[in-house]
Order: C-alpha cells, then structure tokens, then sequence
C-alpha cells in the first residue's frame, strides 16, 4: 500500500512532498519533478533529466519540447 499523508495546497497552489518521501527518494532541492493526473489522482515523479549547469532552465525547456514532441 503508497505511502500517504495529507498535505495542504498553499494560496500560490503551491505543495510540498513530506520530508520522507522527498529522503526516500533523494530528491534534493533544485530537483525536477514531473506531475501528470489519472482520473482523480495526481502522480508526482522524479524526473531524471541532463541538465546545462550553465543554463539549468534551458534544459528543462527543451527536455519537455523533445518530450512533446515525440510523444
């Protein structure tokens, strides 16, 4: 059975994964996570991507235009 704790959606919409799960899976600030939804869930994922550390936002840009663009 996952894992599950409540947690509260601030005024931005902003959410923080509880401090175990983010250990248990190493994610560590700075850290990408892609967010997809399934009918009434909403499936959070640690995303593993090559980043330019000179340009880290770039990177993201287009890892999701290649993602989009080949499904």
């Amino acid at each position: 059975m996952p894992d599950t704790t409540l947690v509260k959606v601030s005024s931005k919409g902003l959410v923080t994964p509880p401090k175990k799960i983010r250990s248990r899976l190493d994610i560590q600030e700075g850290d990408y996570l892609s967010i997809s939804s399934d009918n009434d869930q909403i499936i959070f994922r640690k995303a593993k991507i090559e980043i330019d550390y000179e340009n880290p936002d770039d990177a993201w840009k287009e890892h999701t235009k290649r993602r989009l663009m080949h499904g």
